[in-house]
């Protein structure tokens, strides 16, 4: 999830030679903000679903974060008012999400190691670009896949920020990327008739 941001803020306090962190803001990119829980419509009866999330860093697993995805991924279902998230072996449905953070490694290491150097006047911009593929099965059966992608800009020092969205913290930015993938994913298959309006 953060990795990137991780990495540039630990090159930064290194370089500097202090145990002084640099300021960090992040911003979540509202382009991608389609659906709301507004404009999604709730179930009289929500879909009992089993849900799976895996989250991975340019392909790779990070096991470490699946237990994070999968809480919000949870929390965004439930809230919805489509699904109610239940235990293996309950539910005849399942949702399983695979969340990609594509992050330019080598980029963060120079750009933290700049930051630290100037002890944050330089500052650095750091963008995490993820896709989420998520797919839905009844009784097994695949029922509708969705591809959708996701921006989270962090600044760190003395960086300025994009004018089109309000600072926030790196996890909260995280849960609103994953409450939008999420509600982008139920109110298409609505749209479509995947599931019920």
């Amino acid at each position: 999830m953060k990795a990137i941001i991780r990495l540039v803020l630990a090159l930064a306090s290194v370089s500097t030679l202090s145990a002084c962190v640099p300021a960090v803001k992040s911003y979540v990119d509202p382009q991608y903000h389609h659906a709301t829980y507004d404009t999604v419509r709730r179930l009289a009866q929500p879909v009992p679903v089993r849900v799976e999330a895996r989250f991975e860093v340019n392909g790779v697993p990070k096991p470490t974060t699946d237990a994070v995805l999968l809480s919000q991924v949870e929390q965004a279902l439930r809230s919805s008012g489509v699904f109610i998230p239940s235990d293996f072996g309950s539910a005849a449905s399942e949702i399983s999400v695979v969340a990609n953070d594509i992050a330019d490694m080598d980029s963060a290491r120079a750009k933290g190691f700049t930051t630290g150097m100037t002890f944050g006047a330089a500052g650095s911009v750091v963008p995490d670009n993820y896709e989420f593929n998520i797919v839905y099965r009844e009784d097994g059966a695949t029922k509708y896949t969705g591809a959708y992608k996701h921006r989270l800009i962090t600044t760190i020092g003395n960086a300025a920020g994009p004018a089109f969205a309000s600072p926030t913290t790196p996890d909260d930015g995280f849960h609103h990327i994953v409450e939008d993938t999420m509600l982008n994913f139920v109110q298409e298959m609505q749209d479509k008739g995947v599931i019920a309006k």
